[in-house]
């Protein structure tokens, strides 16, 4: 399907409509993003209590960088937690983060520390 938030203005119908005609409970729905900054920020301000989920995959601004273009096209990775923690404070609502083990790569307890210390830094 894509990058939901690149398509914020249907996301946010569909999920109105999911919700409202279907009978499907926001809480239920759970908005996935590679991080459109942009978009988290409007997520945030509107009333709906959908959850939200981050694929971060990458504890350093590096690694991110290859593996995710769209990383620089938002800002970064501290752009991108800094949007989550203002989406958190805003909604009061927990951010899942997604994280997609790739062997030699993203899968060793350095790199699991590494990711500790980059989301306590940012308070989530």
């Amino acid at each position: 399907m894509g990058e939901p938030l690149a398509n914020y203005r249907n996301v946010i119908a569909a999920i109105r409509r999911m919700n409202t005609e279907l009978g499907i409970g926001a809480r239920r729905i759970t908005v996935s993003t590679v991080g459109v900054v942009p978009s988290i920020r409007k997520l945030a301000e509107e009333d709906l209590q959908v959850g939200l989920a981050v694929s971060l995959h990458c504890a350093s601004e590096e690694e991110r960088d290859a593996l995710l273009p769209a990383n620089k096209r938002y800002g970064g990775i501290d752009e991108l937690l800094t949007a989550v923690r203002e989406y958190t404070d805003k909604t009061k609502r927990r951010v899942t983060f997604e994280w997609a083990l790739i062997e030699g790569q993203n899968d060793d307890p350095s790199v699991a520390r590494r990711l500790g210390r980059l989301l306590k830094r940012h308070g989530l």
